[in-house]
């Protein structure tokens, strides 16, 4: 994409959905950081959406909201975590200036295209924000979200507003902002319980770790450590995932930035998209039985390895539409 592109990629997010960002350790004295990696959104095409929501929850054993739509053209189903963190599925089903650079990136591939984190007060963020040098527009509101399924609608009120980066400085332009009005979100929960967090039959708890694929590292490493996040292991290796880079605290999660090591799942995907999020390791109470769920419910015969002491088991993207996922205990 264009620069051009990616801005209005960027803003089409907030003003289509309204998804979430940031967090950190010195970061949350200026930033004004909550919860860490709130959430990251996996693209697949319309045509596609309820397979792949199948393949969630029929067959990896995730509960996801039903399907909801908003008034641009986007639809999705969230997979919330104990924390209210979420993955989310995500497509688009019309074509107009908002929708249109999502629908150019479907095009030529599906898989996770943007995270988020949520900021306490999003005046203090975009303050910070201006202040370290990364032009930003906002608050953004919320848009409605109507439950497809019986045409309900969340969110009159707005549950969040969004803080868009003006300039292309992050890797892929993957991440923006959010300011969740609490209360909004606890009140939806009540009105409208099949939204609200459900437990997973897989055991899954939270984000662990989130792998960003990046083309300059040392640009990569600016970017987060201008935001007041910790960097550290800058020679970091994720051997069997084929990657050598840094690591970036995101509370009490963890973003991997990547470049390729070698053959391997890095250089793949970097051969195919340059950079993005790869995927993530979601944290799990119970991986014996995740493992054993979704050998059953897929026919596949998945392994459990050790790294770093913890047993783990990757999901392969071929089967999640280009988002790969890893579980460990």
């Amino acid at each position: 994409m264009s620069g051009k592109s990616i801005h209005r990629f960027v803003i089409a997010i907030a003003l289509a959905l309204g998804s979430l960002v940031l967090g950190g350790v010195s970061a949350a004295e200026e930033l004004g950081d909550d919860k860490g990696i709130d959430h990251v959104a996996a693209l697949v095409r319309a045509e596609n959406f309820d397979a792949a929501r199948s393949v969630f929850t029929d067959q990896l054993g995730f509960s996801a909201t039903p399907p909801l739509v908003s008034a641009v053209g986007a639809k999705n189903s969230l997979i919330w975590f104990d924390d209210l963190s979420y993955l989310e599925l995500l497509t688009f089903t019309e074509l107009n200036e908002f929708t249109a650079p999502f629908l150019a990136f479907l095009e030529d591939h599906e898989g996770a295209k943007f995270y988020g984190g949520d900021v306490v007060d999003f005046t203090q963020a975009m303050s910070f924000l201006t202040g370290a040098g990364y032009p930003n527009v906002g608050p953004v509101p919320a848009a409605p979200l109507t439950i497809e399924t019986t045409g309900e609608v969340a969110g009159l009120v707005p549950l969040w507003y969004s803080i868009i980066l003006t300039a292309v400085v992050a890797p892929d332009n993957s991440l923006f902002f959010l300011d969740y009005d609490e209360a909004q979100i606890q009140q939806m929960f009540a009105d409208f319980p099949v939204l609200a967090p459900q437990p997973h039959a897989n055991t899954a708890n939270k984000i662990n770790t989130l792998w960003l694929v990046v083309t300059d590292l040392d640009a990569a490493i600016d970017f987060y450590a201008g935001l007041g996040l910790e960097v550290r292991f800058r020679h970091k290796k994720v051997h069997y995932l084929g990657g050598r880079g840094a690591e970036v605290r995101y509370r009490d999660n963890t973003l991997v930035l990547l470049q390729p090591d070698g053959p391997g799942l890095v250089a793949d995907f970097t051969a195919d998209r340059g950079e993005g999020i790869l995927g993530v390791s979601l944290e799990v109470g119970n991986l014996a039985a995740a493992l054993s769920l979704i050998n059953v419910n897929t026919g596949l015969d998945l392994e459990t390895f050790k790294y770093k002491g913890r047993d783990r088991f990757l999901i392969p993207s071929s089967l999640t539409y280009g988002f790969l996922i890893e579980m460990v205990e």
